[in-house]
């Protein structure tokens, strides 16, 4: 019998912790999180490091936190140190949901399914992700399955799926985190109009320049990680 702990036994705690004060600095941690009845790597899905898929959720009076939760869990690899699984969780924050409400609806607004959606993606690409994001600073991305409210018309234009930008930095939120095995990058989800989306696939300085000017367009407004379906657009 080996009484040896592994390395969640060793280091799942003081990553849970580490976490949830990033969380707490912002807004009140609920105590349950989103999961699943059977876990999607079971069925097909990304696999995520500890085969633990969860979400958080945090709340001031006025926005929404959700978050993964499980991105970043202690991870062996056969041909490297151990680390904080992928070194990143993400994140979407959202004006205009009722702060108050339960978690099983949470679980239903467009800002976790928008979260969730990142989430898996992040989990397929797995270190991979962090290598793009830390090479081009930001990355956008469309949500195919993801469904916005009748009235958000600006951010779906004729009938496209929703975009996010994603690596958008600002105070109300650290950018990194020190985890027990290695750095964890918490990454913001912004959720785009159909004008901003076009603008970074068609601007005229290049995809990767135009990220960048709406990153910084997009910071000249107030609370900038912040995603709204009445938010006007930059561009």
């Amino acid at each position: 019998m080996n009484d040896t702990p592994d390395l969640t036994e060793l280091h799942g705690p003081a990553t849970h912790d580490a976490l949830a004060n990033a969380w707490r600095s912002w807004g009140r941690l609920d105590e349950h999180v989103i999961g699943h009845l059977v876990n999607p790597s079971f069925m097909g899905g990304p696999r995520w490091p500890g085969l633990r898929q969860a979400h958080v959720i945090a709340r001031r009076d006025d926005a929404l936190l959700v978050a993964s939760d499980g991105l970043a869990d202690p991870i062996e690899w056969t041909d490297a140190p151990p680390s904080n699984g992928f070194g990143v969780e993400v994140y979407g924050i959202a004006e205009g949901l009722p702060t108050d409400a339960d978690t099983m609806t949470v679980a239903a607004t467009w800002l976790t399914r928008m979260v969730m959606t990142v989430s898996n993606t992040v989990a397929g690409n797995g270190t991979r992700f962090l290598d793009m994001l830390e090479h081009y600073g930001s990355l956008t991305m469309d949500l195919p399955g993801v469904v916005l409210p009748d009235e958000a018309i600006a951010f779906t234009g004729d009938g496209r799926d929703p975009c996010v930008l994603l690596g958008l930095d600002h105070t109300e939120i650290p950018t990194t985190i020190d985890g027990p095995l290695s750095t964890i990058r918490l990454v913001n989800v912004k959720l785009l109009t159909a004008a901003e989306a076009d603008y970074c696939v068609q601007g005229t300085t290049g995809v990767a320049e135009a990220r960048g000017e709406l990153a910084r367009l997009l910071k000249t407004r107030p609370n900038p990680l912040r995603s709204s379906l009445d938010r006007q657009s930059v561009v």
